[in-house]
């Protein structure tokens, strides 16, 4: 399907046209759009049973993780739509949302963001991209998961630091809300496999620890 539509569209004019950056400026721009700002706590879920099919979620600050069969495997990104990749599917989402920090998200009504999206001649366009999006992150997932187990934790050290790690000059210090059994979760090992490869990489200086906080060696040159 990718392939067929590239052949009809520039993938550059959808990218810079039919973007989630776009998509929100023009929601929240729009009239016949419900929307509200709310604070969600640290340690509670974005709503008490399955993400809720009623709700789209944008989150604009704070850490978001999805959980599936009970098991962290997502963190979102920041600036980005929780619950529009699965917008025109009739059943529940399966996954709830937690927030590991306080976060601070805008909400809007689902049926209103699929009236918008089909009343635009090309509005199928902003799922196309968002369905796109995570393809390629199932297909980056399943390559992460033939990995070796230190090597999963490695990257996972890498992509949580390099998204949310505050720089110093040291590397970047991991959010605390990474403990040891959520870091297992999100590489698939065993937190006994965790503590064990923690020691290999900070012998390897890849990691290392200040009082309570783990640092990550990234961006010190």
């Amino acid at each position: 399907m990718y392939l067929e539509l590239e052949e009809l569209y520039n993938m550059k004019t959808i990218q810079s046209k039919f973007n989630e950056d776009i998509l929100l400026e023009q929601l929240v721009g729009n009239s016949h759009i419900t929307s509200q700002i709310i604070k969600i706590k640290k340690g509670t879920y974005f709503s008490t049973e399955l993400a809720s099919q009623d709700n789209v979620y944008f989150l604009i600050k704070g850490i978001a993780g999805l959980h599936y069969n009970e098991r962290l495997v997502v963190i979102a990104n920041q600036k980005d739509f929780i619950g529009l990749d699965d917008l025109l599917t009739k059943e529940a989402p399966t996954y709830t949302v937690e927030a590991l920090e306080e976060c601070e998200v805008l909400v809007f009504e689902r049926h209103e963001i699929m009236d918008f999206l089909f009343s635009m001649q090309e509005g199928w366009l902003y799922l196309y991209l968002n369905e796109k999006k995570h393809h390629e992150i199932l297909v980056e997932k399943i390559q992460f998961l033939r990995e070796k187990g230190i090597d999963r934790l490695t990257r996972t050290y890498y992509d949580l630091a390099t998204r949310f790690g505050e720089p110093t000059t040291d590397g970047r210090i991991l959010p605390k809300c990474f403990n040891l059994k959520r870091l297992a979760e999100i590489a698939n090992i065993s937190p006994n496999s965790v503590a064990s490869f923690n020691e290999v990489l900070k012998e390897r200086n890849f990691i290392s620890k200040r009082g309570a906080s783990c640092i990550v060696r990234i961006g010190t040159e």
